[in-house]
């Protein structure tokens, strides 16, 4: 079946299977609630009403269409549905009848959830024959997210692949330091964010693109994960964007979660201290912004 899907699509199977087991841990967890339910209590409830409004009447022509039936129609309390948890929007946009026989049944029909969700991704920009990403060593380079060269140009820059692997060819890429210095570096291509595109978050993709290579053989990171971010607690992080806040910068609310928002703040303010503008947070930066 990955093979197939792979085949029709240009998406890695991998990266489907990765997918499917971060969504529903491979189809054990697709959810309990009735979607028709939900989608009507939330539709009610008043926040996001015309959402789940839309939504709710998504899900009716998916019954009406007869691509399942009530009592299969199961899923989040938030209403998505499936083996790859799709909203009733996005079923209508991407799932496919990948069996033929006439229905698309992301519920019990497993090829014709594969191929959703590879069709989700294809449609949203996924690149065949570019990686989402690999681990890579970039001692003293700076983890910036807005700098794109190709792999031919992060060579020439004295990055290296860990293994060995190819570093050859156009495709751009950004080098990554989700964890700071000490965690592991990462090239990630457009791949990695139209992983994204499925759930936004970095953590999202990186779970999928990692646990991919591991459906496919590849073995852990070569760096252990720091604990927390750049060794950080989630009140330190608070701590950084309340003095961030403070300092001029628009981040919002405090979250404890360094976004894109936060980590611009944080690469200006390494340039001003004087440290290496990766706008990647760790304790030497804390320390550094208590200080003033």
């Amino acid at each position: 079946t990955f093979s197939a899907v792979q085949s029709r699509y240009g998406v890695p199977g991998e990266i489907i299977c990765s997918i499917w087991g971060n969504e529903t841990s491979y189809g054990t967890a697709r959810g309990e609630h009735y979607v028709i339910q939900a989608m009507a209590t939330l539709a009610a409830a008043g926040r996001r009403a015309d959402f789940f409004r839309r939504e709710l009447v998504a899900a009716l022509r998916i019954l009406q269409a007869g691509d399942t039936t009530p009592q299969n129609m199961i899923g989040s309390w938030a209403g998505a549905m499936g083996h790859v948890q799709f909203m009733p929007t996005s079923f209508h946009a991407f799932a496919v009848d990948f069996t033929g026989d006439g229905r698309r049944d992301i519920w019990t029909s497993i090829p014709d959830a594969m191929g959703s969700a590879a069709n989700y991704l294809r449609r949203n920009g996924w690149t065949p024959g570019v990686p989402w990403g690999f681990e890579v060593h970039a001692p003293g380079l700076p983890g910036n997210r807005a700098q794109r060269k190709s792999f031919d140009g992060w060579a020439g820059a004295g990055v290296r692949r860990i293994g060995g692997g190819p570093m050859s060819g156009g495709a751009q890429a950004s080098l990554w330091k989700p964890a700071g210095e000490g965690g592991p570096h990462l090239l990630v291509t457009s791949n990695f964010n139209v992983i994204k595109r499925y759930n936004n978050a970095d953590s999202y993709a990186l779970a999928v693109g990692h646990l991919g290579d591991r459906i496919k053989g590849a073995g852990r990171f070569s760096k252990p994960w720091p604990p927390g971010e750049g060794g950080l607690t989630h009140a330190d992080r608070e701590e950084i964007q309340t003095r961030l806040n403070r300092l001029g910068f628009d981040l919002g609310d405090v979250d404890g979660i360094l976004g894109e928002k936060s980590k611009a703040a944080v690469r200006t303010m390494q340039g001003r201290f004087g440290m290496s503008p990766t706008g990647e947070a760790d304790r030497a930066f804390l320390e550094r912004l208590r200080r003033g």
